[in-house]
C-alpha cells in the first residue's frame, strides 16, 4: 500500500474519531474516577488567597505515598465551582496543608513573601468521637469533604510574618454547597471561607401573596358587591307598610372614604328634607299629617347615587328612627322597628361588566362552482401509507460525513494511481 493511500485513510479516520469523540463526550460536571486506596479530598479556597503571584490552590504532605519532593507541593485540581478544588490522596496519608501553590521564599522584603498562604496541619483521616464539637460523634472518614477555612482563626507568625489558617471539615454535597450532616438537608452552606461559623443558606422561597384585586367590595344587607373605581352605583330603600305613614325620619351611613355621593333623592316624597353634607352619613325625613304617605304598594323611600373612588371594602346601611303610621301606632320607634308587617328593602345597583364574546372559526368551504387546480405535475396525490424516514440524528450526520470522507480519499487514490501510471 503506497504511503499515499496510507495518508489519505489515516485522515478518514481521524475525521471519523472526531465525530465519535463528539458524540460521547462526557459532562464537565463529572469529576474522574478516584483510585481504590485513595480519598478524594476538598477545598474552598480564600478569595483573598489569590493574587498577582497565586491563581490557584496547592495541596502538600510530606509522610506516605506520593509524599511531595519540594514545597509548595502538588497543584490541585480545579471543579466546575469557582474556588472550589480537590484532589485525591492515598489513605496511609495522615496530614496535610492546602496552600495557593507559591513558594514566598525566605527574603521578607520580596513582594511574593506574604503572598502566600497555607492552612495549619490539617488531619486527613478522621474525627474521633469528642475530638470537633461540631461532630460529638466522631466522623468514619474525611473522604469525599471539604475544608473550609475559618479566617478567624487565622494565624500570623511573629517570627516570619507569614499567615497561617485554620479552618473545619465539611460533608460535601456538591455544587459549592456542604453541611455538618451527611445527607444534605434544610441547613446548609456554600461560603469560601467564613468567620467564626458559615452563614445558612436562605432558599429563595417565595412567599404566597395575595394578589392585588382590581375591584373594591360594597356590602347591601350582607350581600357583596364587586365594584370598580369611577363606577356610578345607585343605591335603593324600598318600603311597604300595611297603612300610609304621617312622618318618617332616617339616615343611611357609607364609607366617605370609598363612596362619593353624587345625588339623594326621596322619589315619592314631596318636600322631604335631604343632608347630605356630613361625610359619610345622609340625614332625611319628611312630614304629611294632612293626607299621609303612601308606601302601601312597595315604593322607593330614598335612592341615593354613588361614585366609587377607591378600591377598599365597605357597607351601606340604613336605620329609621322613627315611623308613624298615619291616625295610627308607631311602625319604627327609637331606631327599633314594632311592627313585624313593614318591609324594608335594600338594593344596589352595579354597572354591568361586558363579557368577552367567544370566538367560533368557521372552516371554509369550497364554492362548489370553481374547478379544481390541476396538479401541474400530473401526479395525483395520495396519502402515504406507510411511515416515513426518521430524519438523520447528529451521530448519523456525522457517520455519514466520515464515511463521505472516506470515500472521497479511496476516489483520490484512484487518480493518484492514474496519474503516476499515465
Amino acid at each position: 500500500m503506497s504511503k499515499k493511500l496510507m495518508s489519505v485513510i489515516l485522515v478518514a479516520v481521524l475525521v471519523l474519531s472526531m465525530g465519535t469523540v463528539a458524540m460521547a463526550s462526557v459532562s464537565a460536571d463529572e469529576l474522574p474516577a478516584k483510585a481504590d486506596g485513595y480519598n478524594r479530598y476538598y477545598f474552598y479556597m480564600p478569595e483573598n488567597w489569590l493574587n498577582e503571584h497565586a491563581t490557584t490552590a496547592g495541596i502538600y504532605w510530606w509522610e506516605g505515598t506520593d509524599a511531595c519532593s519540594s514545597w509548595p507541593g502538588y497543584v490541585a485540581n480545579p471543579t466546575d465551582v469557582e474556588g472550589l478544588y480537590y484532589y485525591d490522596v492515598n489513605q496511609d496519608v495522615t496530614t496535610i496543608i492546602w496552600n495557593n501553590a507559591i513558594d514566598g521564599g525566605t527574603d521578607p522584603e520580596a513582594p511574593i513573601y506574604t503572598a502566600a498562604y497555607q492552612t495549619i496541619n490539617i488531619g486527613s483521616e478522621y474525627y474521633d468521637a469528642g475530638e470537633s464539637v461540631n461532630y460529638p460523634d466522631g466522623t468514619d472518614s474525611f473522604d469525599e469533604m471539604i475544608y473550609v477555612v475559618d479566617e478567624s482563626k487565622t494565624m500570623v507568625n511573629d517570627f516570619s510574618g507569614k499567615s497561617t489558617f485554620a479552618g473545619e471539615w465539611f460533608y460535601y454535597y456538591g455544587n459549592g454547597e456542604y453541611g455538618f450532616t451527611p445527607e444534605k438537608g434544610d441547613v446548609y452552606f456554600n461560603q469560601r471561607s467564613y468567620n467564626e461559623a458559615p452563614t445558612p443558606v436562605e432558599d429563595d422561597v417565595t412567599e404566597p401573596t395575595t394578589p392585588d384585586v382590581e375591584y373594591g367590595i360594597v356590602s347591601i344587607g350582607g350581600i357583596a358587591n364587586e365594584v370598580y373605581v369611577g363606577d356610578e352605583l345607585t343605591y335603593t330603600v324600598n318600603l311597604k307598610t300595611p297603612n300610609k305613614i304621617e312622618d318618617v325620619q332616617a339616615y343611611i351611613t357609607y364609607d366617605a372614604d370609598m363612596l362619593k355621593v353624587v345625588e339623594a333623592t326621596t322619589p315619592n316624597i314631596y318636600g322631604a328634607i335631604v343632608n347630605t353634607g356630613e361625610a359619610g352619613t345622609i340625614y332625611f325625613n319628611a312630614t304629611e299629617v294632612n293626607n299621609g304617605l303612601d308606601f302601601t304598594a312597595d315604593s322607593a323611600l330614598v335612592e341615593v347615587k354613588f361614585e366609587v373612588l377607591a378600591k377598599a371594602e365597605s357597607a351601606i346601611d340604613i336605620t329609621i328612627e322613627e315611623m308613624t303610621e298615619r291616625n295610627g301606632g308607631s311602625y319604627f320607634t327609637d331606631s327599633e322597628q314594632v311592627n313585624a308587617d313593614v318591609v324594608v328593602t335594600e338594593t344596589l345597583n352595579v354597572p354591568e361588566r361586558p363579557t368577552e364574546p367567544e370566538t367560533t372559526v368557521t372552516a371554509p368551504v369550497e364554492d362548489p362552482t370553481k374547478a379544481p387546480v390541476a396538479d401541474p405535475t400530473g401526479i395525483t396525490g395520495t396519502t402515504p401509507t406507510e411511515k416515513p424516514d426518521t430524519p438523520p440524528t447528529g451521530a448519523n450526520v456525522a457517520i455519514f460525513a466520515a464515511l463521505a470522507v472516506v470515500a472521497m480519499a479511496a476516489a483520490a487514490v484512484v487518480v493518484l494511481r492514474k496519474k503516476a501510471n499515465a
